[in-house]
């Protein structure tokens, strides 16, 4: 393996898991624990990655500065279980949004080809719901963010104002009970802020590195989402907060046994 792929694939295993061991990157990898240290030191020069005793450790900015692309190979199996929750609760003739996010995108895997109304500004749910017989598509319109895959911008808000939905699927960058949900730009904030206001329900797929964080930009009321899907094993105090204000929650350990 060149030097390169195997520093793009810890840059990788960094997003997914937070961090790594030289150990067991040397055995992965079947090199010598000089030659991974020297790769966590070029990580570290390119401001990737922290080099720790044993290992390193991603540096949080870095992912919320990744790119669509990139983070639609990261943790998939978890967004994929994220998205077949999800998806349980769509019915035939509903009026839904699903955002742009890599875990919602994974919805349109298991998403039904029934009679229902798709609202989204995605591109990837676009070209994977385009030629379903029975679905109905609609485009928010906007301009191209290619970060985010997806058309947004004021346009895109814009003419999302016009619709109300029955269901909104959405994620975020960030939850906090004391700050609710975040985002990492204006547009990702505006866009999300809007469809929670003009839903009926809103499902937030958010796995457990979303938890206790605050992104740059302040999305909404934590309070407005209906039902939060997450591997997280809800805790005593978020099981509190979800119970007082009467959100549904279907956790880790839901997730597990298969409810």
């Amino acid at each position: 393996m060149l030097t390169l792929e195997r520093q793009e694939k810890i840059k990788d295993m960094l997003l997914e898991n937070k961090t790594v061991q030289v150990a067991e990157l040397s055995d992965l990898f079947k090199v010598s624990f000089e030659t991974i240290r020297r790769d966590l030191k070029v990580l570290e020069k390119e401001g990737f990655a922290e080099k720790t005793y044993g290992g390193a450790v991603l540096i949080e900015k870095v992912s919320h500065k990744a790119s669509y692309q990139v983070l639609s190979h990261i943790m998939v199996e978890t967004k994929r279980k994220l998205a077949e929750a999800a998806a349980a609760f769509i019915d035939e003739g509903d009026c839904i949004y699903i955002d742009f996010s890599t875990t919602c995108g994974q919805m349109v895997y298991t998403i039904p080809d029934v009679q229902i109304n798709v609202l989204t500004s995605s591109l990837a749910v676009i070209n994977a719901l385009k030629d379903k017989e029975k679905i109905s598509l609609l485009t928010t319109g906007g301009m191209w963010d290619k970060n985010n895959y997806a058309f947004m911008g004021l346009a895109a808000a814009q003419n999302l104002k016009q619709f109300h939905v029955d269901k909104a699927f959405i994620s975020c960058r960030g939850l906090s009970i004391e700050h609710g949900l975040s985002d990492r730009t204006e547009d990702e904030a505006s866009i999300r802020s809007i469809i929670i206001e003009n839903a009926n329900e809103v499902f937030l797929l958010a796995d457990e590195s979303k938890f206790d964080k605050d992104a740059f930009v302040k999305t909404g009321d934590l309070k407005r989402v209906t039902t939060v899907i997450t591997d997280k094993k809800t805790d005593a105090r978020w099981a509190d907060f979800f119970r007082n204000n009467n959100i549904r929650c279907i956790d880790g350990h839901l997730l597990e046994s298969g409810k």
